[in-house]
């Protein structure tokens, strides 16, 4: 009352986990927040947030309750309340955002924002495949990579596999409906995430009286050679043969096992806080080697790597003796080479005792000996978090630091830190895929990151980087899917509310290099302006970039033309997979001057040209048909082949039209200049133009349909005779077999309607047009006249 020079004491009730009371974790989260029109009405924020409309002296839950199907997510770390209506506030939890417009009641969840904070990150490889990966207190997830759907990657797509403080998450590699997901303290499960069934198979202790330590977030593994073997970090390491139903240790304590660091009951300050986040000297990293299924690398919270050659019998303590090795620093991965035995990567970090240099170091003896790889790095290149080496090319390797993502293509000499697209961000962990050879990163606050096919990063490791400043360069491209899409889940209609996540661009992806020639200096153009002028209106024509297909036959199939990128350097490209196709009927005149698309291509190897002001580079594409449709390639080469047969037919008619709409023109100029010349003299050749543009009119209707000229949406009682055409090539394109009864009576019906109007069209060229013809060239139709002298 007095702007805070006297105090008195209202409450000192702490919630505990009850649902009243002030707080209960203080150096974590406690607010208070004021109404601003109501001075006696209080929010305390913290697990839960309660209210008090009695200036703080009782409080009472405000939120849903926990667990309800209405509930909103407990920790609560932000509040805001409007000043002018006190009746809309936001909330900032563990959870995310939550809007309330009338104090509380009722709330809605904010779903548009990308904000997950992730801990690990893995893949399967299902088609599409999905990214998997368990987020802070928000449980262990499922979603796609990328869709096959329009309008992107919408939250619906994805599942919850288990809740609790969500970390790593393995799919089997056999079927990719089961896996293990884990939560804090060491809470494993082996999920089914088409049922939800979840079995827990914590490991424990035949020793009643010995008490594992978990980490926060304990190590799993699988093993590479065999999937049912999965390991499990504790302060020792176990092993299942059996999918975690049984467990056994393998090793003895592998930490320091430091008492003074094993106090995590008595954790707290003003009040206790047991979480289990406080658990230390555990097992923070496992990794089986892809070499020798005996060899096993384990990293600890305390600054121990340890490693076993004969499948766990016995470790050997290989931690770096060097003086940048920070003691008891936290090692958060070890990734051992695909290329070579003795070789591993440590990432280690150290912030936890407030040294936040970035720290990387290798072994290539087994741990023998260690280099470290970060020297020269300081503070801003953030703290190590996590590695991963292409399983390609050993010179491409990434690492992910606090302050985003770097790449080397040098085996982690020199170090480019990658800003295109990617922010600033923890960078958690990070994946290769093996088959799509993307790379899938977890972020902890922007959750998931898919950078699609490092082909041309594997090339620039090969080749070095210089290929970056080459006129024109063309990459070897993934292979590409013929696929068919879906509708988006939910409304088809979803305006702006529906968080769409980005999606890969759908056509076969075509990497490239172009380097656009420097502008010469206008001061040293020795031209006139008028040739300066043409030679800028010719380069503006030709500054575009040509991409020509070609089939195993060496046909040129596709030509796709496409304007020069803003940018030099690496750019990209997609092409649809179909041929080039014929102009369809139309009664208006096409100004297009792109290539029409044709019909899809069948499954094959296909060359690439890329061409660019006389520079051109090529390779090789495979495409292949969507591998979740069985479909043989005997359906494909037949209905490739109607198909095709029936773009003759659409040829025909767009060339029949074409030359009607030319021929009409032609008589309706002749027309024109007869009547401005003498309308009298030429009335019965005006008469017999008439007649021929009606004819030209009867046979553009008969092929597209009489034009209608009303008001509204309008029907015709009969089909046009284009109509069958498209209905035929409607149905013979959705085929999933060879063409059938239905399709072959539709393309027959289609072309008997076709060929009659053709006839006809054919019948006039051959009598009534070469008439008309030689009426106007018996004419003289000289727009020229006499004039007398001007006097």
């Amino acid at each position: 009352m007095d702007g805070g020079f006297k105090w008195e004491k209202i409450n000192d009730k702490s919630s505990g986990r009850g649902a009243s009371g002030i707080g209960n974790r203080p150096f974590y989260y406690s607010d208070i927040f004021v109404d601003p029109q109501n001075e006696n009405r209080i929010y305390t924020v913290f697990t839960y947030v309660n209210y008090s409309i009695d200036g703080g002296k009782s409080f009472q839950q405000l939120m849903p309750a926990y667990g309800t199907n209405v509930g909103v997510h407990p920790d609560h770390h932000a509040w805001w309340i409007h000043p002018e209506n006190p009746s809309f506030m936001i909330d900032g939890n563990d959870g995310g955002l939550n809007i309330t417009k009338d104090k509380g009641k009722t709330w809605r969840f904010v779903e548009n924002l990308p904000v997950g904070q992730f801990y690990h990150i893995n893949v399967d490889n299902d088609f599409p495949y999905h990214l998997y990966g368990g987020m802070q207190d928000n449980g262990s997830w499922i979603g796609p990579a990328y869709v096959l759907k329009p309008q992107g990657i919408r939250n619906s797509y994805w599942q919850e596999l288990m809740f609790g403080d969500g970390f790593d998450v393995i799919p089997d590699p056999k079927n990719s409906k089961y896996g293990y997901a884990m939560s804090q303290q060491g809470f494993v499960g082996r999920y089914d995430r088409e049922t939800g069934l979840a079995k827990m198979i914590r490991p424990t202790h035949p020793n009643p009286d010995i008490k594992l330590r978990f980490n926060w977030n304990s190590a799993i593994a699988m093993d590479p050679f065999d999937s049912k073997i999965i390991y499990f970090g504790s302060q020792f390491v176990h092993k299942s043969t059996n999918m975690g139903y049984e467990w056994d240790i393998i090793s003895p304590d592998l930490t320091t096992n430091d008492p003074d660091k094993q106090k995590q009951y008595e954790s707290g300050g003003l009040t206790m806080d047991a979480t289990g986040a406080e658990n230390y000297c555990t097992i923070l990293a496992i990794s089986p080697s892809t070499f020798d299924k005996n060899v096993i690398w384990v990293g600890t919270d305390d600054g121990k790597i340890q490693i076993s050659k004969d499948g766990g019998d016995n470790w050997k303590n290989i931690t770096p003796i060097l003086s940048n090795f920070p003691k008891n620093g936290w090692i958060a991965q070890i990734k051992p080479s695909t290329f070579s035995r003795g070789e591993a990567y440590a990432v280690v970090n150290n912030y936890r005792n407030f040294d936040f240099k970035p720290y990387l170091f290798r072994t290539r003896d087994y741990g023998k000996t260690w280099e470290s790889l970060l020297n020269s790095k300081s503070e801003t290149f953030g703290y190590t978090l996590s590695f991963v080496q292409d399983p390609v090319n050993k010179n491409l390797v990434f690492l992910g630091t606090e302050n985003g993502l770097y790449v080397s293509i040098n085996e982690g000499r020199t170090w480019t830190k990658w800003t295109e697209g990617y922010p600033s961000v923890p960078t958690m962990d990070m994946v290769i895929h093996p088959k799509e050879h993307d790379l899938d990163i977890a972020t902890f606050g922007r959750s998931f990151y898919v950078f699609d096919d490092i082909r041309p990063l594997r090339e620039m490791a090969k080749n070095g980087a210089g290929i970056l400043n080459d006129t024109l360069k063309i990459f070897d491209p993934p292979t590409a899917y013929i696929t068919q899409t879906q509708q988006a889940s939910g409304t088809r209609f979803g305006g702006n509310a529906i968080f769409n996540g980005d999606n890969r661009k759908r056509g076969a992806m075509i990497s490239y290099v172009i380097n656009k020639p420097k502008k010469s200096n206008k001061s040293e153009s020795t031209k006139s302006s008028n040739s300066e002028s043409k030679s800028k209106e010719k380069g503006k024509k030709n500054d575009s970039i040509v991409l020509n297909i070609y089939n195993s036959k060496n046909d040129l199939i596709r030509t796709l033309k496409q304007k020069v990128p803003k940018e030099n350097g690496l750019n990209r490209m997609y092409w649809h997979m179909n041929e080039k196709g014929v102009k369809r009927p139309s009664r208006k005149v096409s100004k297009s001057k792109s290539e029409p698309r044709g019909v899809t291509v069948l499954p094959g190897d296909y060359k690439l040209v890329l061409n660019y002001k006389g520079n051109k580079d090529s390779t090789m594409i495979t495409v292949k048909y969507d591998p979740r449709i069985p479909i043989s390639n005997d359906v494909l080469q037949s209905k490739y082949d109607l198909q095709k047969e029936i773009e003759t037919k659409f040829d025909l008619a767009y060339r029949s039209t074409k030359q009607l709409k030319e021929s009409k023109k032609i008589t309706q100029d002749y027309k024109n200049q007869a009547k401005n010349i003498d309308k009298k003299k030429y009335k019965d050749f005006i008469k017999e133009s008439d007649s021929i543009i009606k004819q030209i009119d009867v046979l553009l209707n008969d092929v597209l349909g009489k034009e209608d000229k009303r008001q509204g949406i309008t029907a015709t009682k009969e089909p046009t005779n284009i109509s069958y055409l498209n209905t035929a090539n409607w149905y013979v394109s959705s085929l999933q077999k060879k063409p059938g009864k239905t399709e072959k009576q539709l393309v027959k019906n289609a072309y008997d309607k076709m060929d009659r109007v053709i006839l006809d069209i054919n019948k006039f060229y051959e009598t009534d047009w070469p008439k008309y013809r030689k009426q106007v060239e018996s004419l003289n139709l000289s727009s020229f006249k006499d004039y007398d002298k001007l006097e």
